[in-house]
């Protein structure tokens, strides 16, 4: 048997219900694949075809990414604790934008300029919102969850043998 201290730090890093913490590291990878996205077409609008309204469009198009990782990261959090999953949520338009980094300097691709400047720091500020609404949905959904082994304010059930 496993000591229940264990149990809920292992609850409370990966996950209350481990099946539901890889069908939100699945949404992970989506988001990942569209901050991708995101960023090359940025790219090859600016480089390629010299389309001067991606500087514009680009950077809202990320913040959304953004949101979406870090609103995510929160709902993980309330539903199915995870902070470790929760994290790798929201870092998830983060990894995009490094994947599309080496993908350009492996290619020796020509950079636009200053038409992705300050994607990083947007995909950071996600990263710590999504972060932080994790542990809030974490405390939230410990203090109201209706199963006794989760809900903090709850007296856990004896197992009788």
């Amino acid at each position: 048997m496993v000591d229940p201290r264990v149990r809920t730090a292992f609850e409370l890093l990966f996950g209350y219900e481990q099946g539901r913490s890889g069908i939100y590291l699945a949404y992970a990878a989506i988001v990942v694949a569209l901050a991708f996205v995101v960023t090359a077409s940025v790219w090859g609008g600016l480089t390629v075809f010299g389309f001067e309204r991606f500087r514009a469009v680009g950077r809202p198009l990320l913040l959304g990414l953004c949101g979406l990782a870090a609103v995510l990261a929160g709902l993980h959090g309330y539903a199915n604790d995870g902070l470790v999953v929760g994290a790798t949520v929201a870092i998830a338009p983060f990894a995009g934008l490094l994947a599309w980094g080496s993908v350009a300097v492996s290619l020796d691709l020509a950079t636009p300029g200053a038409g992705q400047a300050g994607f990083d720091r947007l995909a950071l500020l996600g990263f710590v919102t999504g972060v932080l609404l994790t542990l809030v949905g974490t405390m939230v959904g410990r203090l109201t969850s209706s199963d006794p082994a989760r809900n903090v304010r709850e007296e856990t059930p004896l197992d009788s043998d």
